[in-house]
């Protein structure tokens, strides 16, 4: 088993109890063996940093130099002088790490670099072929839009290895890191998705740079469960019934496309290693996640959990189901949206609104899936007299790369636009009080809510806003420079759409709230935007959480921070 101690990666024998240390230059904010730094594992969404060979007889693993990378330093509070905690955190336009890959022999001892091009700014992903002797590298230019696949072959003097390029990809926007990668048997091909016509769907690629599209429409592939080589079967999900419905498929080499399921709703699955059978997740908007074995005809075979007890306990509530519809913005572009109204909603009374948001790229709000602990806090609100709501604004998946990468280089701005025709659209409902109206958001949500507050000061009354990015610049490389390239590049583009540039126009309640640890969207950024508040004299209420992180929570944290917040609510919506 291979394992990371201090930054450098070991190997230990589980037969005989010995251990083979593989590196020693690791040093805590400096060198990183086997693992990934803070801007690689939170935005290419691997923090495993080590892969071993098919056959085992190597181990490939990530080498990280941080040296150059900035430190952030936040202040632990608690003891009696309060201690920083230092990480290397690059921002927007700053210094990244240097990145490379080795491969070390388990039979030699020895460590070989891959010697990749110098273009190679990023490496988000390194993959093992069939073949135990080739080890595929995925790498990027800094601003994110040419992809390279290349594989090791060859060796150079000093124990470097050769690649060669098998694979390139390039956009005038960004492209997205995914797992959706296949090796084929036959040692020259691989399965892929790609948007490459507009929409995400299967290929397959040869080495010689011939293709087969294997799923085409106007509907995105979403996630690959595998293939099944001895049945020529690729198994995957789609949004092919709509981005707010996710469904199960097969297609063979041919191109011929099965449905595994068809009750509306959200459908994944986790399958065997010979695909004969599947565990199933199904759940819609108002039913829990029921799981079962199916064999491959699609049959269930044993219902493993179907949460009967929790909708035996929801029968005793008041509970409102969650309904879908659509509207029409400004520019023309239908929306997709949902509703939860009032236990006894009588159309000819008014209500106030909460609008719940997210609005950023790869996250869609509007799903037909159950939606747990919100879910339970929107039921709530409902309960308390307030119609929830929900949208996902353009720049949000499932619905084709026009529409995602829509936003490119302006986050915020047609996002706000969608958010304040949603708020005019819903004023207009006979049974909605448009002088109340209401919305929150966290994160990218947060971000959301204070240029809806400013921006959209005459429709949106009160506002709550968690965690929120308030100037890009503050925020990491990868995550910022994939929509916005860097600060030094696009200026207008940073500024224009920063709520701490807004802050005069601020009219409604608005309450802020932050995490001081926040390792990822830094406390820096609500000191930013209280700064501005303050100098357009604006009242808000501001709230912080000593020394907890993005997620808020804790003992008592969430709790605490959810009746607060429901306070503003009653008082300000």
């Amino acid at each position: 088993v291979a394992f990371v101690r201090n930054n450098n990666v070991f190997i230990a024998n589980l037969k005989d109890g010995t251990e083979v240390q593989v590196t020693d230059d690791g040093l805590a904010n400096s060198i990183i063996n086997g693992a990934t730094d803070w801007v690689y594992e939170e935005e290419f969404g691997d923090d495993n940093g080590m892969k071993w060979s098919p056959d085992g007889t190597k181990l490939a693993y990530y080498r990280f130099d941080e040296t150059a990378v900035r430190q952030m330093h936040m202040p632990v509070y608690g003891g009696l002088y309060p201690e920083p905690y230092i990480f290397k955190y690059p921002k927007a336009g700053e210094v990244n790490s240097i990145v490379q890959v080795f491969i070390h022999n388990v039979k030699t001892g020895i460590n070989h670099g891959v010697a990749v091009p110098k273009s190679a700014h990023y490496i988000p992903r390194f993959f093992w072929t069939n073949d135990a002797e080739t080890l595929c590298i995925l790498t990027m230019n800094r601003h994110q839009n040419d992809l390279r696949f290349l594989i090791t072959e060859g060796r150079f003097p000093n124990n470097r290895l050769g690649v060669r390029e098998i694979f390139k990809e390039t956009t005038n926007t960004y492209i997205d890191i995914h797992d959706n990668l296949i090796f084929l048997k036959d040692g020259h091909s691989f399965l892929w998705t790609s948007e490459r016509d507009g929409f995400n769907h299967i290929y397959k690629f040869d080495y010689d740079g011939t293709h087969t599209q294997l799923t085409e429409g106007e509907w995105d592939v979403v996630d690959f469960f595998g293939y099944d080589e001895a049945r020529d079967m690729i198994y995957f999900s789609s949004s092919m019934n709509g981005p707010t419905q996710q469904h199960l498929h097969a297609v063979n080499g041919k191109g011929i496309v099965t449905t595994l399921d068809n009750a509306p709703g959200h459908h994944s699955a986790d399958f065997s290693a010979n695909f004969a059978f599947r565990i199933h997740n199904y759940s819609n908007a108002n039913t829990p996640s029921v799981y079962t074995l199916r064999n491959r005809k699609g049959k269930t075979v044993r219902t493993l959990k179907d949460n009967s007890s929790l909708r035996e306990t929801l029968s005793e509530y008041d509970y409102s189901e969650k309904t879908f519809f659509t509207f029409t913005n400004d520019s023309d572009v239908e929306l997709n949206c949902w509703k939860i109204l009032p236990p006894n909603f009588d159309e000819t009374k008014t209500y106030p609104v909460y609008v719940a948001i997210y609005g950023g790229p790869g996250v869609n709000t509007v799903t037909d899936s159950w939606g747990g602990a919100n879910l339970m806090f929107y039921q709530y609100l409902a309960q308390e007299g307030y119609i929830v709501a929900s949208v996902d604004p353009r720049g949000t998946p499932l619905r084709g790369r026009k529409f995602e990468h829509s936003t490119y280089k302006e986050l915020g701005k047609l996002e706000t636009e969608d958010f304040i025709d949603f708020a005019e659209y819903l004023g207009a409902q006979p049974y909605v009080d448009a002088e109340r109206i209401g919305i929150q958001g966290w994160s990218y949500g947060g971000f959301m809510t204070l240029l809806c507050m400013t921006k959209g000061a005459d429709v949106y009354s009160a506002g709550i806003s968690v965690a929120p990015v308030t100037n890009w610049k503050y925020y990491d490389t990868i995550y910022t420079e994939r929509f916005m390239q860097t600060p030094q590049e696009n200026e207008s583009g940073y500024e224009e759409n920063s709520p701490v540039n807004h802050a005069e126009k601020l009219e409604g309640a608005l309450l802020l709230v932050h995490g001081s640890g926040d390792d990822n969207v830094h406390f820096q950024n609500s000191m930013e935007m209280v700064n501005a508040l303050i100098a357009a004299d604006k009242d808000f209420d501001f709230f912080a959480y000593p020394d907890r992180n993005h997620g808020i929570y804790g003992g008592n944290t969430r709790l605490h921070l959810f009746d607060m917040m429901m306070d503003f609510v009653k008082e300000n919506f």
